[in-house]
């Protein structure tokens, strides 16, 4: 029995170690597997949680985003197959409202600052962030914070997206709210930069303020706005939203139902002492007056090119373009001519008293040579100049004008009309001749192309009878009105004179049976001979004019002086053209 008792107990100690090793050796087993299985049960949305096991009994730790995350943890805890006990000893992240969300792009890299819920959205944040910038340097301040709000992270990707824009900027998120400012790159990237951020959806949330400074342009600050029959086109750079709003709103009323197609960017850089919203609106004027035509301003200098709508028109825009350019902005080029379809119209008008001039010229040298040609014609005679330069004329419409104004200068109570390349005149004649020659002028001496009509009579010659007296005055008269202009240094009558001769004939007529001494002056110029003998044929001229303009040749007496008998020095200019004369002298 001793000896049974000397191997017995050694034996049940030896076997009961064993036990209590396979016991424990099985327990660490069990453990390995459930935390296994438990962390696989909790990964993706509840990747926050951590678990310990003691035997079968689980205890959940880790930093819970809210109770909800919570709650689905430890119900995935207790669901797992072979844990015996769960137990809470997670904890809550703090809370914070209102929810910030920051990011700030500087020249050294990205730093994010502000609260995320989670470590899937951090890492959202951060995969976005170097998916649009490779490279960049980021400094991840942010931390875990419960009370995000729906759609954080969708919200905060729009507002990342405009950072490869900015040269600098930053990014602010309050709860459901986002602000953004920066420095465009340039002003392509402004306007993607905003284009990115109108379109952000609702249920990301919204941009309360957007501050994104436009980059300076790197040449010439440009603005041009273009339109045709059903198109308004603009386009080029603006420092701001409220000068395209204005433009825009402008280009509405002009456009009279025209598609407006908006092209223009923002930019920095406006000219100094230059006010951009005024140019425009002013280039955008222009534009109202036109059919068709585009206006440019480059820097502080506006050309402006097209086809005016009517006459009035072009006189608005020359009235602009003369004298309500805004400050600081000079006039370049200016090509407008007139819309197609719009009559060109001249017009002149003359009685004993006046002579109206009126209606368009295509240029100043035009406008010159009718005003000229027009004194030389009538003289002293009022002349009221209404003429206006525009553009458009048909080839020759300048000599049209001239040709009309002869015929005007050779009838009484004349008129002529002038509309493109028709001529109408209307008036009396005071001579065959006169008649005959303003008919032949109008109906075949106007340029190619261009045609005439006349509504002409004969003016008839009063019945009654000058007194010697009132026929020297009204010789005089009209001598005081006009002169007779001759070829230079010869004796052919200039055809400016023909009309006031023409009235000069007709008065002689009135005076009866007397007769007409028509005497010739010159001045000093040349020799004295010469100038005698020039004298004679320029009073024969005048005296073989009168009679064929039906005087009786019989009742005039042509005589000469040469320079013997000057009314002025013959120093000067004016005073040898007042030498050069033809006088006419009832002889009693």
């Amino acid at each position: 029995m001793r000896n049974v008792r000397l191997w017995f107990w050694p034996g049940v100690a030896a076997v009961a170690f064993l036990a209590a090793l396979a016991v424990w050796f099985t327990a660490g087993v069990v453990e390995t597997e459930l935390k296994a299985r438990a962390l696989a049960a909790l990964r993706g949305e509840d990747g926050w949680a951590q678990v310990t096991l003691k035997g079968r009994d689980l205890t959940l730790t880790g930093l819970a985003p809210d109770e909800e995350d919570r709650d689905r943890a430890l119900s995935v805890a207790r669901s797992i197959s072979g844990v015996r006990r769960v137990t809470d000893a997670s904890v809550l992240l703090p809370e914070e409202a209102p929810y910030r969300f920051s990011a700030e792009k500087t020249r050294n890299g990205i730093v994010l600052g502000g609260f995320v819920p989670n470590e899937t959205v951090r890492a959202e944040v951060i995969s976005s962030l170097t998916g649009l910038l490779p490279g960049i340097a980021l400094s991840d301040q942010m931390k875990l914070a419960r009370g995000a709000p729906v759609g954080l992270a969708s919200l905060a990707a729009y507002g990342l997206s405009v950072f490869p824009r900015l040269s600098t900027g930053s990014v602010e998120i309050s709860d459901r709210s986002m602000r953004v400012s920066g420095q465009a790159l340039d002003p392509d990237d402004h306007e993607l930069a905003l284009a990115s951020l109108a379109r952000i959806p609702p249920s990301a949330g919204s941009v309360s303020a957007i501050d994104i400074t436009p980059a300076a342009v790197s040449g010439s600050y440009t603005w041009a706005a273009a339109r045709n029959e059903d198109r308004l086109t603009i386009s080029g750079y603006i420092p701001d939203s409220a000068v395209r709003s204005a433009i825009l709103s402008l280009a509405g009323e002009i456009g009279a139902g025209a598609e407006t197609e908006d092209g223009m960017r923002f930019a920095s850089g406006v000219p100094q002492l230059v006010d951009w919203l005024e140019a425009t609106e002013t280039g955008l004027s222009l534009l109202a007056a036109m059919s068709q035509g585009t206006v440019t301003l480059t820097d502080a200098t506006l050309d402006v090119s097209g086809e005016a709508r009517d006459a009035a028109a072009f006189r608005n825009i020359q009235d602009i373009l003369g004298n309500r350019l805004p400050d600081g902005v000079k006039l370049g080029t200016a090509d407008i001519g007139m819309a197609q379809g719009q009559p060109y119209e001249w017009s002149a008008r003359l009685t004993r008293q006046q002579l109206e001039l009126d209606g368009q010229v295509p240029d100043q040298a035009v406008h010159d040579a009718i005003l000229s040609a027009a004194r030389l014609k009538v003289g002293t005679i009022e002349i009221l100049d209404r003429m206006e330069l525009l553009p458009g004329a048909p080839d020759g419409f300048g000599q049209a004008a001239l040709i009309a104004l002869q015929a005007l200068s050779r009838l009484e109570q004349s008129e002529a009309v002038l509309k493109d390349r028709n001529l109408s005149v209307q008036g009396s004649a005071l001579s065959g001749i006169a008649l005959r020659e303003t008919r032949r002028l109008i109906e075949e001496g106007l340029p190619e192309g261009f045609s005439g009509t006349g509504s002409l009579s004969r003016a008839e010659i009063p019945e009654t009878v000058l007194v010697l007296a009132d026929c020297q005055q009204q010789l005089d008269s009209l001598a005081g009105s006009n002169t007779v202009l001759f070829q230079t240094g010869d004796a052919g009558i200039e055809p400016h004179s023909f009309g006031f001769l023409d009235r000069i004939a007709a008065t002689v007529q009135q005076c009866g049976d007397v007769r007409m001494e028509i005497s010739g002056h010159t001045d000093s110029d040349g020799s004295e001979a010469d100038n005698l003998a020039l004298s004679e044929r320029r009073a024969d001229a005048v005296a073989d004019y009168l009679t064929a303009a039906g005087v009786d040749a019989k009742r005039l007496v042509a005589v000469g002086h040469g320079e013997s008998r000057p009314v002025r020095e013959n120093e000067t200019v004016q005073g040898k053209a007042a030498n050069r004369r033809i006088e006419f002298q009832v002889m009693r």
